[in-house]
């Protein structure tokens, strides 16, 4: 982020802070599409402005949370009545434009924190309502 920063386009934090601001207002039409664009858009698009290639392809191959986030959002989205990240997303955009770097990246880290544990609370309250497919070189065993 420190080094993604200092070279963004012009208007993009204010493009990104609306989006967000827009998918907080109530009655927004919010779908798993929407939500993983809005990650895609810090997690990768901002942070990709960094420059650094080698770090974006080690940051974006095991990207566990977004992955599985992008699973349980089709999943959860009837579940919760809110989307926890938005505001996250918001208060770090906020922090960039203020030119707060320190708090921007301090947000970030609380965020990708809170995010790791709120994947697996997903996890634990849908795993009941989706069953795992069959895979085909394991066979069902039944309990004697």
């Amino acid at each position: 982020m420190e080094k993604a920063a200092p070279l963004l386009p012009a208007g993009y934090l204010a493009e990104l802070r609306r989006e967000l601001e827009a998918a907080m207002q109530p009655g927004a039409v919010i779908d798993s599409a929407l939500l993983d664009r809005l990650e895609h858009r810090l997690h990768v698009e901002l942070l990709g402005f960094c420059g650094n290639r080698a770090l974006m392809q080690a940051i974006s191959l095991p990207q566990a949370l977004l992955i599985a986030h992008h699973f349980l959002y089709s999943w959860t989205l009837e579940l919760f009545g809110t989307e926890p990240f938005l505001g996250e997303h918001l208060e770090i955009i906020r922090k960039l434009e203020e030119g707060d770097l320190p708090a921007a990246k301090a947000a970030l880290t609380a965020h990708l924190r809170i995010s790791r544990r709120r994947a697996m609370l997903r996890i634990e309250a849908i795993q009941e309502l989706v069953p795992p497919q069959p895979l085909p070189y394991l066979e069902a065993v039944e309990p004697a």
